[in-house]
């Protein structure tokens, strides 16, 4: 199982996605969010294959095929915050922390 805290930037809103392994190829999803687009998202994303959610083009992913649906922006980290919680509940790469941070304002 992952358990992935993301908090968006200027939005200010917060998603916890728990993945588990729930088959041999799969992996259930749970989002809980201060985010009604990442809510609409949850509800369309339950259960995703790991062996296919890396293996495709990112279009072509169900994880990003149902961001492109319910998400309010492209540059929304979610999406990819998911994509790290099913590689770790699949067993394909072990827990590692990922951040954005920017280092000087350009205004």
């Amino acid at each position: 199982m992952a358990i992935v805290f993301v908090k968006g930037g200027q939005c200010g809103k917060e998603t916890v996605i728990t993945a588990r392994k729930s088959g041999r190829t799969t992996v259930s999803l749970q989002f809980e969010t201060s985010c009604e687009h990442i809510a609409g998202l949850a509800e369309a994303l339950n259960e995703v294959n790991p062996g296919s959610e890396m293996t495709l083009p990112m279009r072509d992913t169900a994880v990003y095929r149902a961001a492109s649906e319910h998400c309010c922006r492209n540059s929304c980290i979610v999406p990819a915050a998911t994509l790290k919680a099913v590689e770790v509940a699949a067993g394909l790469f072990e827990p590692e922390d990922a951040c954005v941070n920017f280092l000087e304002d350009a205004l």
